[in-house]
């Protein structure tokens, strides 16, 4: 790889838009960091003020980010039309980028971010930080040595809450989705760790007359991957009361054993038959309860979803973007998973707009 900066070079990052809330959660994470320096922030909104006062850092232009040697990489973080635009500017500036997830409005946006990062060389991770939860790993590891036996059915809910569907962050104009693609993303990002592609999708992805918001897009949806060897169910829940990830949860049932893996807090439960190296019965591991909370409140920066209080895993997601940087090894999430990711909500947005029928992938 071409990117790699010297161990002893304090990492210089800056950020270019500040509109997506979880801007200042990365932002404090990078400030958090030994040998790193946050070197200003660009956006035409007029948050921008207000942000880099919060945050103690400079507002500069875009051109003058881009140009600055000492900056060695950017975050970017406007709203979805802006994020492949910037973020092909910044790697054909020599730039590494961190950038929010869904890394664009769809597939059309993330070929390009690909064909980008192949051409020009420069890291690109994009910003899953849900991944990086204790439980996700231990999931990881258990199917990776086949400890559950075979695996032929996986269940996993998610769901989104605060009643942030209802926001404009969720109705962002050539979006493929509303709160289902914006958050529902993240286990679908999960869900491709874990088990790769499918071949096809069927989904029902409803908007209930009367219900809720007339504005607000789905409220509800299910959908089956398809695989050669077993199923994966999805369902997602858009007006969910609790105001974590308590009830997001990934099942995966096994011929001798079953797990349930949830990202936070961290937490997984095992049952084995003890046939395969873990211990028979049930083994369970919870990391914490809540020590600070993950949306903390509205601000005069981010007036319309609260910003993010809880700073593990902005702070796990910063560390392996450092190291990447650091020793050109691959990207922890690489472009093409983005565009995976979009390439199956397409997909099961096109399967629903059917009624339900197969898309194959």
């Amino acid at each position: 790889m071409t990117y790699a900066i010297g161990s002893d070079t304090p990492l210089g990052i800056a950020c270019l838009g500040i509109t997506h809330p979880h801007t200042s959660g990365r932002v404090k994470a990078f400030k958090r960091m030994a040998n790193a320096r946050v070197l200003g922030a660009y956006d035409d909104s007029p948050l921008l003020q207000a942000f880099v006062d919060a945050m103690e850092i400079e507002a500069r232009s875009k051109d003058e980010i881009l140009s600055d040697p000492n900056v060695h990489a950017v975050m970017i973080h406007p709203k979805s039309y802006r994020m492949a635009d910037w973020a092909i500017e910044a790697m054909e500036a020599g730039k590494a980028v961190l950038c929010e997830k869904p890394a664009g409005r769809g597939s059309t946006d993330t070929a390009r971010l690909v064909e980008a990062a192949e051409r020009t060389g420069q890291l690109f991770q994009v910003g899953y930080c849900w991944r990086y939860a204790p439980s996700v790993d231990k999931m990881q590891e258990v199917l990776q040595k086949g400890q559950l036996g075979k695996i032929l059915q996986v269940r996993a809910h998610a769901g989104c809450s605060h009643n942030e569907a209802d926001t404009d962050h969720m109705r962002q104009p050539g979006d493929i989705g509303g709160a289902f693609y914006v958050i529902g993303c993240h286990t679908i990002d999960r869900l491709l760790l874990h088990f790769g592609m499918p071949k096809s999708v069927n989904a029902r992805i409803s908007k209930f007359d009367g219900v809720m918001p007339d504005n607000a897009r789905e409220d509800a949806a299910g959908a089956i991957l398809n695989y050669d060897d077993k199923m994966i169910t999805v369902d997602f829940m858009s007006w969910e009361p609790m105001p974590w990830t308590e009830s997001w949860d990934i099942t995966a049932y096994g011929t001798e054993g079953v797990m349930h893996s949830r990202p936070m807090p961290s937490t997984y439960k095992i049952y084995s038959t003890g046939k395969h190296g873990l211990p028979q019965g049930w083994t369970e591991y919870n990391e914490n309860s809540f020590p600070e909370i993950w949306a903390v409140r509205k601000t005069v920066y981010s007036p319309e979803i609260a910003e993010i209080g809880n700073p593990v895993y902005f702070d796990r997601e910063a560390t392996a973007f450092e190291q990447s940087l650091r020793t050109g090894a691959a990207s922890n999430v690489p472009a093409t998973q983005a565009h995976n990711i979009n390439l199956i909500l397409e997909a099961l947005f096109a399967s629903s707009q059917q009624g339900g029928g197969e898309v194959v992938l």
